[in-house]
């Protein structure tokens, strides 16, 4: 079964700004109930364990949560199926379990963000390719989108809070939050974007 899904044209534009309201807040929530729920477990379990868990706990929360604005404009014909859902979370869990895996340092990082941006689209992509027949503007999006919420994140922490030593749910909160809010803004607006031109319809060349 084809894990395609079709968007519907005119739902999106009667609700452009719910939906893209929608994408971002529910982008930044999955971040922050994510980590925040898996920042217990980071005492708990061993450091491997834990690298594994954090992920999973963030990419699912932000998948499913994206995913349940996203199921709003569906076209009728269009069902959501649990291969839909699970391949939209991996894209997350995937780049996240890679970020977490690489040495702590701000190049690093932003190196880490845009292999983050671009697994994540390029994961997703099966399921939009109906909207999106070239994955390179989807890639685009998540790439910039997500770098741009890192280093966002990265310049607001230190205007909230002057202590070196801050409280790792404090720090948590405002990453999660900035980030997601910055990511889910320009993916939301190439979504949109993209769902809104017209279908690219490919008809073989009559015979002569």
């Amino acid at each position: 079964m084809s894990m395609t899904i079709d968007i519907d044209e005119t739902r999106v534009e009667r609700n452009e700004i719910g939906l893209w309201l929608g994408w971002t807040l529910a982008t930044a929530g999955g971040m922050l109930v994510g980590f925040l729920l898996a920042l217990p477990l980071v005492n708990l379990l061993d450091l491997v364990i834990a690298q594994i868990a954090v992920p999973v706990f963030a990419g699912a929360a932000v998948g499913f949560a994206q995913w349940i604005v996203l199921r709003r404009y569906l076209t009728a014909g269009s069902r959501w199926a649990l291969g839909d859902g699970t391949s939209w979370v991996a894209g997350y869990i995937l780049g996240l379990l890679l970020v977490q895996s690489l040495p702590s340092s701000m190049f690093i990082a932003t190196i880490g963000y845009l292999l983050f941006g671009a697994i994540v689209a390029l994961v997703q992509w099966p399921v939009l390719q109906r909207e999106i027949p070239n994955a390179f503007i989807w890639v685009l999006a998540n790439t910039i989108g997500w770098t741009a919420g890192f280093w966002t994140s990265q310049l607001v922490l230190p205007l909230l809070f002057s202590d070196p030593a801050i409280q790792p749910a404090a720090s948590t909160t405002v990453i999660a939050v900035t980030s997601g809010l910055v990511a889910g803004a320009i993916t939301g607006l190439a979504l949109i974007w993209i769902v809104r031109k017209p279908e690219i319809v490919y008809e073989a060349p009559a015979r002569r």
